[in-house]
C-alpha cells in the first residue's frame, strides 16, 4: 500500500502545503479557512446539483483540499500575529522595565570581559516610560548587567533597561519571524524579588536541576546542560561549531534521541517494578509529559513525545499502527498549536531523520548480504551505517539551506558518537537524580559521563580532520526544495504498482534533476549585475555578482570578540545567492571593521586573487588575514591607482593608493583602495574608508571622470569624509552609508548628512534599511532590489 495515501497522511501533507502557503503569501487571511466547509459539503452537493451520483474521487478531494484550506488560514493567522508582535516594534534605544521570571539560570563570568549571554525571561509586565505596554507578553531576551548577583531558573526579577534591537538578516526574507528575535533588552539595573509560592514551579525545577549539573560536571556543565535540558546560553561557539562542521549538531538539541532514550529507561524502570503494562504505559507518558515541560517543550522533543506515547498507547488497546501515520499526526498537532514551528530548523531537522529512516531503512537492508544479516556483529553494523546514511539523505538538505554546509562524515561519525552521547546523557541524569539521596555516588557516575563527553569531544577533533569530510554549499532557494519534493512525492504515487527499487530509483533521480536542473536554468535566463551592500553592523562588506554569476567580494566587515561577520552576515549571503568560489577579494585597507571577516570566508571559499594595498601593518589581525591567504593559495595582488581587474564585463579600477601615499601615511584610512566600478552606463564609487583629503586629490585628477550613479559614502558616513568637491564631481543619484546600529561613533555623523542633503543625495543606510541591494540589467539601467 502506497503510505502516502494513508489519510492521517494525506492530511497532514494538505495542511502542511496549505499552512506555507499561508505563512508566505499575503493573499491568504484567516478568513480563509471558512472556504472549507463548502469544499467538505461538496460530495453532498454534488448530486443534489447534477443529479448524477458524485464521482469517486471527490470525497478524497474534498477532503484534502479542505485541509488545504484550513491550514492556508491557519497559517494566515500566525503570520497576522507575528506582524503585529509588540517585540517586533519596540523602538531602538526604548527605556523598558521587564517585570518577570528567569527562564535560565543567571551565573556572572569568571573574567571582567567574559561573554554574558542572553537569558530568557517569561514576562508578566512589559513597561515604557509611557506605561505599561498592553498585550506585550511572553518571551524576552535580557542580558544582565555586571556585577549582578547569581540567580537561578524562576527567579522574579525587575530588570530596567533599554531595548537593543537586533540587525535584521542579512537576507530579505517574506516569511514571518518571531518577535523573540526582534531584539534583547541590555540590563542597567536588576532586582530580585520575594518568590510566590509555587508561581513557577518548573522553571525553579529547571534552575535548581541546572545549578546541581553545573557542580557535579565541572568544565562539561554547559554540554550536560545541553544534553539534558535543552539550555545552550552556556555553551561555548566553538564547541558549536565544530559540531555543526561535522554533522553532529544535533546531538546537542534535545532531539527523539534523547527522548526515545530515556522514555526507554522509565519503561525499563516500570518492568523492574513488575507494573502492568498499561501502568507502565501511563506512568511513561506522565513522566514524559512533565520532562518536556520541565525543558520549555522544544518541537522536536515534542515529536518524539507524541510519538512513543501513541505507540504506548496502542500497545495497551492492542491496535498497533503503522510509523508514518504517528508521525504524521506528531507534526499535525505540532503545527496546529505553533504554525510557526513548520520555519524552525530543529523541527525541520526531526522530521527529516525520522522520515528518511522510515522510508529508507528498510529498501536498503533488503540490499545487505544475506551473510552480513547472519552475523550479528555485522548485522548491527551495517544497520548502524545504513540508519545513519538514511538519517543523513534527508537531512543534509535542510542543513544546507539553514547552515549552508553538507557533512558526509557524520555517516560514520554518528556510530561512535550516538553511543558515546546516549551513555553520558543516561550517565548526567543519574547523577542529578543521586545528588540528593547518595552524593558520593553521584559524582562518581557524573565522573564517568565526564568521561564519556571528553571521548564524544575527541570523535568530534578526529571527524573534523578527515579530508572532505565536511564541505560549504551554496544554499538553494526554499521553492527549489519545495519543487524537487513534489516531484519526488509525485513520481513515487505515479509509480505505486511498479517494483520498489525501479519506484525509488525514479523517484530520486526526478528529485535531483529538478534540483540541478532548475538553477540552471534561471541561471542561462537572468543577467545583469547586483551589488550588495551587506549590514555587516560597524563596517563594510559589499557583494558583487557579475552577470554570469561570478563574485566578488569588496571588504568583509568587522570580527570582535566572538562576533565575525565574515561568518555572520557574508557568508550566509553569498552561500544563499548561490557562490561557491570568489573571483577575487578586495580589501581596501588594514581595518578591523573591513577585514575582519576576510579569514572566514577564505577559510570557506575558494578565492583566486586577493587586492590590498599592502601597507605595512603589524596588526595580528592583518597578519593572520595574509597567513590565511597565503596557506589557502591565494594570489596577492597589489591595489595601485589605474590597476584594473575586468570579469564578465564588469570594470573595477583602483583609483587610489598612488605609490606616493603609500610612503609615509599618517593613518591606514590614508591609503584606504578607491574602487571606480562600471558595467555599461552604470558606475558606481566604492570609497572604503579615504577622507576628505584624498577625495579632493581623486578630484583634482579625475575630475568629471567620478560622475556616478551610486556613491559608498567614506568612512560610514564620517564628518572626514563625503566632502563638497567629491559631491559635486561624483553627482550620485545614490548614496549607501553602512554603519552599524547605535555605533559608538554616532556614524553618520550630522555634516557628512547635512552635506549629502544639499547636494540633493538621496541616502540609503545598512543600520535602518539592512542589506541595501542594487539591481543592474545589461542596459545598465538600475534600481533598488529586494535583498
Amino acid at each position: 500500500m502506497n503510505q502516502i495515501r494513508l489519510p492521517l497522511v494525506a492530511a497532514s501533507l494538505a495542511f502542511l502545503a496549505g499552512l506555507l502557503c499561508g505563512l508566505r503569501f499575503d493573499g491568504a487571511t484567516g478568513g480563509t479557512a471558512l472556504a472549507a466547509v463548502p469544499l467538505l459539503l461538496a460530495p453532498w452537493l454534488y448530486p443534489r446539483l447534477t443529479g448524477e451520483p458524485a464521482p469517486r474521487w471527490l470525497p478524497r478531494a474534498a477532503l484534502w483540499s479542505a485541509v488545504a484550506v484550513a491550514g492556508a488560514g491557519h497559517g494566515a493567522l500566525a503570520r497576522a500575529d507575528a506582524a503585529a508582535d509588540c517585540r517586533a516594534h519596540l523602538p531602538d534605544g526604548a527605556a523598558l522595565t521587564v517585570r518577570g521570571a528567569l527562564a535560565a539560570n543567571w551565573v556572572p563570568p569568571r573574567d571582567e570581559d567574559g561573554k554574558r549571554p542572553l537569558l530568557p525571561t517569561e514576562v508578566r509586565e512589559l513597561a515604557s516610560a509611557a506605561g505599561v505596554l498592553p498585550g506585550c507578553t511572553g518571551g524576552v531576551r535580557v542580558r544582565m548587567p555586571r556585577g549582578a548577583p547569581p540567580a537561578l531558573a524562576g527567579t522574579e526579577i525587575v530588570a530596567r533597561g533599554e531595548w537593543r534591537t537586533l540587525p535584521r538578516p542579512v537576507l530579505g526574507s517574506a516569511w514571518p519571524r518571531s518577535g523573540a528575535f526582534a531584539g534583547y533588552l541590555s540590563v542597567d539595573s536588576v532586582q530580585a524579588v520575594p518568590p510566590r509560592w509555587g508561581a513557577h514551579p518548573l522553571l525553579e525545577a529547571r534552575g535548581r536541576t541546572q545549578a546541581r549539573l553545573h557542580r557535579l560536571m565541572g568544565k562539561h556543565g554547559p554540554l550536560a546542560d545541553a544534553l539534558l535540558l535543552n539550555r545552550r546560553e552556556t555553551l561555548d561557539r566553538d564547541l558549536s561549531d565544530r559540531f555543526a562542521q561535522t554533522g553532529l549538531v544535533h546531538l546537542l538539541a534535545i532531539s527523539g534521541t534523547h527522548v526515545g532514550l530515556l522514555g526507554a529507561v522509565f519503561v525499563l524502570l516500570g518492568r523492574m517494578l513488575r507494573l502492568s503494562r498499561a501502568r507502565v504505559a501511563w506512568l511513561t507518558i506522565l513522566l514524559m509529559a512533565a520532562y518536556l515541560a520541565l525543558i520549555g517543550a522544544p518541537g522536536s522533543a515534542v515529536r518524539s513525545g507524541i510519538m512513543m506515547a501513541l505507540l504506548l498507547i496502542g500497545g495497551v488497546l492492542q491496535r498497533p499502527s503503522a510509523t508514518l501515520p504517528i508521525v504524521s499526526a506528531a507534526g499535525l498537532a505540532i503545527l496546529a498549536a505553533d504554525p510557526l514551528q513548520a520555519l524552525d530548523a530543529g523541527f525541520q531537522l526531526s522530521f527529516a531523520g525520522v522520515l528518511g529512516i522510515l522510508l529508507l531503512r528498510a529498501p536498503m537492508i533488503g540490499a545487505i548480504p544475506s551473510a552480513w544479516r547472519r552475523n550479528p556483529a555485522a548485522r548491527w553494523l551495517a544497520e548502524s551505517v545504513v540508519v545513519s546514511i538514511a538519517a543523513f539523505a534527508f537531512t543534509a538538505p535542510v542543513v544546507a539551506h539553514h547552515f549552508g554546509q553538507v557533512a558526509p562524515v557524520s555517516i560514520l561519525a554518528n556510530l561512535p558518537a550516538i553511543p558515546l552521547t546516549s551513555l553520558a546523557l543516561i550517565g548526567v541524569g543519574a547523577a542529578a537524580l543521586l545528588d540528593p539521596l547518595v552524593p558520593p555516588l553521584a559524582r562518581l557516575v557524573a565522573d564517568g559521563s565526564g568521561a564519556a563527553l571528553d571521548l564524544l569531544n575527541g570523535v568530534v577533533d578526529l571527524a573534523i580532520r578527515v579530508p572532505w569530510g565536511h564541505a560549504s554549499v551554496a544554499r538553494p532557494r526554499w521553492w527549489l526544495w519545495a519543487l524537487a519534493a513534489i516531484a519526488f512525492l509525485l513520481v513515487m504515487d505515479a509509480t505505486v504498482r511498479t517494483r520498489a527499487r525501479v519506484r525509488w530509483t525514479a523517484a530520486l533521480m526526478t528529485a535531483a534533476a529538478a534540483f540541478l536542473l532548475l538553477p540552471l536554468a534561471g541561471a542561462a535566463a537572468g543577467s545583469g549585475m547586483e551589488i550588495a551592500f551587506l549590514d555587516v553592523g560597524q563596517g563594510d562588506a559589499i557583494a558583487i555578482r557579475t552577470p554570469a554569476n561570478r563574485w566578488v567580494l569588496v571588504d568583509a566587515g568587522e570580527r570582535d570578540g566572538e562576533w565575525d561577520a565574515g561568518e555572520r552576515r557574508v557568508l550566509p549571503f553569498l552561500r544563499a545567492r548561490g557562490a561557491s568560489r570568489l573571483e577575487a577579494m578586495v580589501l581596501t585597507h588594514p581595518h578591523a571593521d573591513h577585514i575582519g571577516g576576510a579569514a572566514a570566508v577564505m577559510r570557506a571559499l575558494p578565492v583566486a586573487r586577493l587586492l590590498e594595498p599592502g601597507m605595512p601593518y603589524g596588526s595580528p589581525m592583518y597578519l593572520q588575514t595574509l597567513e590565511t591567504a597565503q596557506g589557502r593559495g591565494v594570489a596577492w595582488v597589489a591595489a595601485r591607482h589605474d590597476r584594473v581587474l575586468s570579469i564578465d564585463g564588469v570594470t573595477f579600477t583602483v583609483l587610489w593608493p598612488t605609490e606616493a601615499s603609500l610612503r609615509a601615511p599618517e593613518d591606514a584610512n590614508d591609503i584606504s583602495a578607491v574602487i571606480l566600478l562600471r558595467y555599461g552606463a552604470f558606475s558606481a564609487l566604492l570609497t572604503g574608508d579615504a577622507p576628505s583629503a584624498v577625495e579632493e586629490q581623486l578630484v583634482a585628477r579625475y575630475g568629471g571622470a567620478l560622475s556616478v550613479d551610486v556613491l559608498k559614502a567614506g568612512h560610514h558616513g564620517s564628518r572626514t569624509a563625503s566632502s563638497d568637491a567629491l559631491l559635486e564631481a561624483a553627482r550620485p543619484a545614490l548614496a549607501v552609508i553602512s554603519c552599524g546600529v547605535r555605533n559608538k561613533y554616532r556614524h553618520p555623523h550630522a555634516e557628512a548628512m547635512a552635506r549629502l542633503r544639499a547636494h540633493g543625495v538621496p541616502v540609503a543606510r545598512t543600520d535602518r534599511d539592512g542589506t541595501v541591494l542594487i539591481e543592474v540589467d545589461s542596459d545598465g539601467r538600475w534600481s533598488r532590489g529586494d535583498p
